[in-house]
């Protein structure tokens, strides 16, 4: 079989160019999809397991390759002690993705712990989680935030988001 190299293509009037179906450059975005929360949840002080929040499917096109979760928001807390402790996780069909440092809830949670003076009011946190996961698939997966609030009570409102992106290998 022969290549053939040129710098430009122009078709003959009423004809087609055909080019073939081209490999995507590693590091590129193959595909993007993104949900956003459209209704309000709300997590009680106290909870004992982890409440799922918001989710999205994707379908890879390739085995190698990655996908970026993006999940980003505002939630509000209201507490009246001192100590703030929520967790967040990620989750793979219904699979805990790995931790960044082996923390709470069975080495599967981001935890978030501040604390500060009695919080009456809402308080408003922003808060984004960016992971890169090798699912090693071509069938649809779904990717999941989780949230449980340990202490004090968390309300996400509508507009929270989660980004999926598939980059090619």
């Amino acid at each position: 079989m022969s290549t053939l190299y040129v710098d430009n293509l122009q078709p003959n009037l009423g004809s087609q160019v055909e080019i073939p179906n081209l490999k995507p450059l590693a590091g590129s975005v193959v595909q993007l999809i993104s949900n956003q929360s459209t209704a309000h949840f709300t997590s009680s002080g106290g909870d004992q397991s982890m409440s799922n929040v918001l989710s999205a499917t994707i379908t890879p096109t390739s085995t190698s390759s990655k996908i970026k979760i993006t999940t980003c928001g505002i939630y509000y807390c209201t507490n009246s002690n001192a100590s703030v402790s929520h967790l967040f996780r990620l989750v793979r069909d219904g699979s805990a993705l790995s931790d960044y440092n082996g923390s709470q809830l069975s080495d599967t949670a981001q935890y978030l712990q501040y604390r500060a003076s009695a919080i009456n009011n809402h308080i408003p946190v922003p808060f984004n989680f960016t992971w890169i996961n090798s699912p090693s698939t071509t069938s649809a997966t779904t990717y999941t935030l989780q949230v449980q609030a340990e202490t004090a009570s968390m309300m996400f409102y509508k507009g929270m988001f989660i980004i999926l992106e598939e980059i090619a290998q």
